[in-house]
C-alpha cells in the first residue's frame, strides 16, 4: 500500500484487538486486490444517545488507481442490529467484492460498455414509523428519493450506501422521486441487456 492505512473511531474505545481486527481486514483487501493505494477505516457507534443497543458505523475508502471505492456499512434498525465484529466482516466482504470486480475491469476481464441512466445510493433511512426509503444521486448530481416498494428484484437490507442502481424517476411536488430502482453491475450492463432490467419508467 502507497499510503499508510488510517484508522478513526467516534464513540468507540480504540483497544489493540479492535485495531489488531481491522488491520487484518485491510491485510485481506491486499490479498484481493495487491495495488491499494490508500485505506481509510473509521469505526463508530452512532446510537442515538446511548440508548441500550448498538448502532456500529463502519466506514471504508479504500484507494485504488483512478478511483476510491466507498463503503458505508451500518445497523439503523433496533432489531436488526449485528455485533462490532459483525459489521466489521460485512463491509470488509463487501469491500473485497468491490475490489474483485474493479481488477476485473481493469484487466479487461469484463466488457465496460455504455451505462443507462443510474445513479449511487447515498442515504438510507428509516422513519418512527418503520418505513424504510432512502436517496441516490444521479450522474448529474441530482438527489432523487425512492421508496422500498420501488425496488424491482432488490432487498432493502441488501443495499448500501455507495452501491450503483438504475432507476426511472419523475418529477413531483418534493422534486425527483425513483418509480423504480433496479441493481446495476457496471461491469455487466450495457444498453445491450437495457431490456432485461424491469424498470416500467422507462418504457
Amino acid at each position: 500500500m502507497e499510503v499508510p492505512p488510517e484508522i478513526a473511531f467516534r464513540g468507540i474505545t480504540p483497544t489493540d484487538e479492535l485495531k489488531a481486527r481491522i488491520l487484518d481486514g485491510i491485510e485481506s483487501l491486499e490479498d484481493v486486490y495487491p495495488n491499494l493505494i490508500s485505506c481509510r477505516t473509521m469505526v463508530a457507534d452512532d446510537t442515538p444517545d446511548q440508548q441500550s443497543g448498538n448502532n456500529y458505523r463502519i466506514r471504508l475508502e479504500v484507494g485504488i488507481p483512478s478511483k476510491t471505492l466507498v463503503v458505508d456499512r451500518q445497523n439503523p434498525e433496533p432489531d436488526k442490529r449485528s455485533t462490532l465484529e459483525q459489521t466489521l466482516n460485512e463491509a470488509f466482504a463487501v469491500a473485497r467484492k468491490r475490489l474483485v470486480k474493479a481488477k476485473k475491469l481493469q484487466r479487461g476481464e469484463v466488457k465496460k460498455h455504455e451505462l443507462p441512466p443510474h445513479g449511487r445510493i447515498v442515504r438510507l433511512l428509516t422513519d418512527e414509523t418503520g418505513v424504510r426509503y432512502g436517496f441516490l444521486e444521479s450522474r448529474d448530481g441530482e438527489q432523487v428519493y425512492f421508496h422500498e416498494e420501488a425496488l424491482v428484484d432488490l432487498d432493502y437490507e441488501d443495499l448500501d450506501v455507495g452501491d450503483e442502481v438504475r432507476f426511472a424517476a419523475a418529477h413531483g411536488d418534493d422534486g425527483l422521486q425513483a418509480s423504480t430502482v433496479a441493481s446495476l453491475d457496471p461491469g455487466a450492463v450495457g444498453p445491450s441487456r437495457e431490456r432485461d432490467v424491469p424498470l416500467s419508467g422507462s418504457r
